[in-house]
């Protein structure tokens, strides 16, 4: 992403408009849009990686308020003022979202602008402007995961007809509707904001031919039929995914649940219920899975959660969720203790410390019988669980994906100490970072001998390579292989 962002920015012209990798080679597997936000703050602020983190980190925040405006416009009462503001805290405290909003992805970013889709069309039907907000939510999906649109217009279309058959098996609404605004005034307003984007494929099209329909065929619709660059997976990805990041709010997710089912005739319990079908229907059926697929899920399960939340919070129900915060905060405390008395240092005690904490008290305030006595206690846990995820940011854990593969860093210092005229070749496994943080264009090794002088970095001990310059972290190697005849090659 990084790597494509300053190559990107470094072009003039219209040519600023398509996206290039390192070497001028043109990029197809997704939308610019991104890059060139993170490309311009490259150029003002440097290189380093709070530059380069910062835009996706902005941009993905923006989906807290946009799912409390969403869930303000699903019931405009007082109930749902506080599942819009018990939601909003919800997704805020999540670890994958705000955990990715730290990384150079698209995912966060991707987030936000569904939900600006989602909440565009259904304030449209009060007022015709908030249709123009849903096509700048199309234009943003255009400009980041193009084949998302169509599920993302899908859900809107396919609630709007259980909408629909709902209202007219019911004797009485139980709302009120929303003025009728012509469908026709509300779609011309959406293409006006989605205009941008329609915009851009029509001009990338142009110029890139027949290639540019990559990032739909590809690098988008294919992952639902095939398996792309060997990521395979199956629906157990995403939903190991919400079992390993929904903590501590999955367990309100039954509430929630139980909450919207009762209301699937109304608005609130129709969308809820819809969004998490909906996202559920794009991401589970995928041949090509990846742990951040999951990301469209928590939007719909924050609402829910969010419901079962505000339930706890006016009625003291259920229960059993408080007793089992209470219960793991201790654990949590426990091991946080053991840790800093030395008697393991499998991890950092601070994150395990602020959790348990706020779990512990939390959990115990949110049992009593009284209603202020329980606001308290969601305050302790928020603030606990805060604390908790900043302290994971400043930990060696706040990545752990490093821990599983390997860290490009050590590896890039090695290889910026190769002349610039060398070229540079890798064999084997690598990590897209690795180009950016060696600030140098990597080939990729082929069975072929290169005909010029190079450097090869491999795991593997190469025959046509004699001299071994250095080892390098863990089992790489340095090579400075011999030029050999053009003939080699072809």
């Amino acid at each position: 992403m990084a790597t494509v962002a300053r190559a990107t920015s470094q072009q003039t012209g219209l040519r600023w408009l398509l996206a290039v990798k390192d070497a001028g080679e043109p990029y197809l597997n997704k939308p610019p849009a991104l890059h060139w936000l993170i490309g311009t703050s490259i150029q003002s602020w440097g290189e380093g990686e709070w530059a380069v983190r910062a835009v996706p980190a902005l941009v993905s925040t923006l989906a807290v308020p946009l799912l409390v405006l969403l869930r303000r416009e699903l019931s405009r009462d007082e109930q749902g003022e506080r599942s819009a503001l018990t939601a909003g805290l919800v997704l805020m405290t999540l670890l994958p979202m705000a955990r990715h909003g730290r990384l150079a992805m698209l995912d966060g970013s991707l987030v936000s602008c569904s939900l600006m889709l989602w909440l565009g069309w259904l304030g449209s039907r009060r007022h015709g402007r908030y249709a123009v907000l849903a096509g700048l939510g199309c234009t943003g999906v255009l400009l980041l995961k193009p084949p998302a649109l169509i599920g993302f217009a899908a859900i809107i279309v396919a609630i709007g007809v259980l909408e629909r058959v709902s209202q007219q098996h019911l004797s009485r609404d139980p709302q009120p509707r929303a003025p009728s605004i012509p469908i026709s005034r509300r779609f011309g307003l959406l293409l006006l904001g989605a205009s941008p984007g329609l915009a851009w494929h029509l001009w990338h099209g142009w110029w890139r031919g027949l290639d540019a329909l990559l990032m739909w065929g590809g690098q988008g619709l294919s992952r639902v039929t095939t398996v792309v660059e060997g990521n395979q997976g199956s629906w157990l990805v995403p939903i190991t995914e919400v079992l390993e990041g929904g903590w501590p709010w999955l367990l309100l997710l039954p509430a929630g649940f139980r909450w919207a089912w009762h209301h699937r005739h109304e608005r609130a319990g129709l969308w809820e219920l819809g969004l998490l079908l909906g996202s559920a229907a794009l991401v589970l059926p995928l041949r090509t899975q990846l742990p951040w697929y999951s990301h469209l899920l928590w939007p719909a399960i924050a609402l829910l959660c969010g419901e079962g939340l505000s339930q706890l919070l006016a009625s003291g129900k259920p229960r059993w969720v408080p007793l089992i915060w209470t219960g793991l905060g201790a654990g949590l405390l426990l091991a946080g203790s053991m840790t800093m008395l030395g008697v393991t240092d499998a991890f950092p005690p601070a994150p395990f410390l602020w959790a348990g904490v706020g779990l512990l008290m939390g959990g115990l305030w949110l049992r009593s019988l009284n209603k202020i006595r329980r606001l308290r206690g969601l305050m302790f846990l928020l603030i606990g669980w805060s604390l908790a995820l900043l302290s994971l940011w400043y930990s060696r854990l706040w990545l752990w994906e490093l821990n599983e593969t390997w860290d490009p860093r050590p590896l890039a210092a090695v290889i910026r100490t190769v002349p610039d005229e060398d070229p540079v070749y890798l064999q084997g496994p690598t990590r897209p970072s690795l180009g950016w943080y060696s600030d140098r264009a990597l080939r990729r090794h082929q069975s072929e001998r290169p005909s010029e002088r190079h450097w090869l970095i491999t795991r593997k001990t190469p025959a046509s390579c004699k001299q071994q310059t250095m080892s390098l972290d863990g089992d790489w190697q340095l090579w400075l292989c011999p030029a050999t005849s053009a003939s080699t090659q072809n």
